[in-house]
């Protein structure tokens, strides 16, 4: 069954710089087993996991629904974090800076969602970029936390991925959800 996600895609060359430098710094492809392609950097909303036809054609209805109620919106990547053991994360990321937007984003899809696919939205949403995950090996890469001059992005869209492990790229657009409005220049 194909796994599915809703996610705000990340331009590679938005932050192409701040990620070579991040990963010629702590040489991340030698400690991880992935380092995602260009192609597939986002900010994920929600993961969905397994969908047969009719729950997509319910998700792609309520994100339909969501996305015609949203303004358009900025966000800004301004850090580079993780998750797990500083010495060792399993996940490295550029952080999303705070941003109401987005959480109400999050919030409002996961509400609308939480019948049709049977699970509460997350507690402690954390908007992020994975930029390495998955260890290779138990040797100590100790990641700081730093932050860098915000990278900021217009956010008028949200797409439905699927995801083909085995392929690169392994997420496939498959349905894109444009903002219904944009914002006014007094926002």
């Amino acid at each position: 069954m194909t796994h599915y996600f809703a996610a705000i895609p990340i331009p590679f060359e938005l932050v192409n710089e701040k990620l070579t430098a991040t990963s010629l710094h702590y040489d991340l492809p030698s400690h991880y087993k992935v380092i995602p392609h260009p192609d597939d950097l986002h900010v994920t909303l929600l993961f969905f996991g397994g969908l047969n036809s009719s729950q997509l054609a319910l998700v792609k209805q309520e994100m339909q629904l969501v996305a015609t109620s949203t303004d358009t919106f900025s966000i800004a990547l301004n850090g580079i974090s993780f998750f797990g053991n500083p010495a060792g994360p399993r996940v490295v990321y550029l952080s999303v800076q705070q941003n109401c937007q987005l959480n109400g984003l999050y919030q409002h899809l996961s509400d609308r969602l939480e019948s049709i696919l049977q699970k509460p939205a997350t507690l402690g949403y954390t908007p992020h970029v994975t930029i390495a995950k998955k260890k290779k090996d138990d040797r100590s890469v100790p990641i700081e936390q730093e932050q860098f001059e915000p990278l900021a992005l217009d956010v008028s869209e949200v797409i439905l991925y699927s995801i083909a492990p085995t392929k690169s790229p392994k997420y496939s657009p498959e349905y894109t959800f444009s903002f219904g409005h944009s914002s006014s220049i007094d926002d």
